[in-house]
């Protein structure tokens, strides 16, 4: 059987830069320190503008002022970002709905996994605790991002549009669990890329290599406990 290919070609284009320019006469007139002496001591104390208060830069995820409207907002949680007060927290009667989204590396926006939990049943109502398209019923996002590489595994031949062969490397993944209303994080564990047979369809770009994933079932194992308990 004829696998098949789908070639994601990356570009690159010129981007132009501006300077700003200032004038050095202007800065040389202008002192750099305006102080103020004192008549009773002679000392000397800086000006009202000299010292002006800073407020502290808020420090992790900062609460939302508007609920997520695309499953992509959650990339925001998985970021440490923001969290989503209005979204529903992982409480009550199982099962806790969530959604995985899956990232190629440093600075990739995650995509959602659509599929993975065809193994639980087909239903509207699986569906909808493994990969809602609506995020204010999701109490959890799972992200699952990449971190290495390793060793070449084997050569993937493939004929469909046209004759390439692809390295098909072996890679390991971190997978963070977090509450959508909270930001707080439920799971933080490093998975292996245990699916090694060479895929049917697959993105690649221009180095022509493609990446061991985390397979279905290892995903399922993982997210269970949390959905359904």
């Amino acid at each position: 059987m004829a696998l098949s290919v789908l070639l994601l070609v990356a570009c690159s284009g010129l981007v132009g830069g501006a300077f700003l320019l200032r004038s050095t006469e202007h800065d040389a007139a202008k002192p750099a320190t305006e102080t103020w002496r004192s008549p009773a001591t002679g000392s000397s104390t800086p000006s009202p503008d000299a010292a002006e208060s800073v407020e502290p830069v808020p420090q992790g995820p900062q609460p939302s002022d508007y609920a997520a409207t695309q499953i992509s907002d959650l990339n925001n949680v998985c970021d440490g970002i923001l969290y989503y007060p209005q979204s529903p927290k992982r409480a009550g009667k199982a099962p806790h709905p969530v959604v995985l989204l899956i990232g190629d590396g440093p600075g990739d926006h995650r995509r959602q996994n659509n599929g993975y939990y065809y193994d639980e049943g087909l239903s509207k109502r699986v569906e909808q605790t493994w990969a809602s398209e609506d995020p204010k019923n999701v109490q959890m996002v799972a992200c699952l991002d990449r971190v290495n590489t390793g060793a070449t595994i084997r050569r993937c031949k493939y004929d469909d549009p046209k004759p390439d062969t692809l390295t098909l490397l072996k890679a390991s993944y971190r997978l963070r669990v977090y509450e959508v209303a909270t930001g707080r994080k439920l799971l933080d564990k490093v998975m292996g890329g245990d699916d090694q047979a060479c895929p049917y369809v697959v993105l690649v770009g221009p180095d022509k290599k493609i990446y061991a994933e985390v397979s279905d079932r290892s995903l399922l194992a993982a997210l269970r406990n949390l959905v359904k308990r």
